[in-house]
């Protein structure tokens, strides 16, 4: 029993739930995905973010990311890259810049990840969609 409590708490299990960056980013990566040019604005992100139904037990929300939360996300996730600029009418009348983001193959991200001299990312921090690739490299570079 005390062995099992321990590995609980060397794994972080009984931790609190993150920030939630992870989770934006493989939302954001799979909506990217499905497109047919694999490229879409913040906004939309957001939009698709916010628009679909999470079920948390008995109970069905919805999340509520801002645009800011969304954009610095995905400015700073080595998933993403950005393509260009468009003009979105926002609600006063005006037009505002908007940036547009495109997905960098996680193959590709995943080479530059393990290629630091120290690892920036954990296992448990790589994005699901990225970590049977993280797992099949990792054990390449430990041979």
């Amino acid at each position: 029993m005390t062995e099992r409590i321990k590995s609980e708490e060397v794994r972080g299990d009984n931790m609190a739930r993150g920030s939630g960056s992870k989770r934006c980013v493989e939302l954001a990566y799979n909506y990217i995905q499905t497109l047919d040019e694999k490229k879409a604005t913040t906004i939309d992100i957001m939009n698709y973010i916010n628009n679909r139904k999470v079920t948390t037990g008995c109970r069905v929300t919805k999340e509520t990311w801002s645009i800011n939360q969304v954009s610095q996300i995905l400015k700073k996730s080595a998933y993403f890259t950005s393509v260009g600029t468009e003009k979105i009418r926002s609600p006063s009348g005006s037009f505002s810049p908007c940036m547009v983001y495109t997905c960098i193959p996680f193959e590709t991200v995943v080479t530059r990840l393990l290629s630091y001299k120290h690892r920036i990312h954990t296992y448990k921090a790589v994005p699901a969609f990225a970590k049977e690739e993280y797992a099949r490299q990792e054990a390449l570079h430990e041979n």
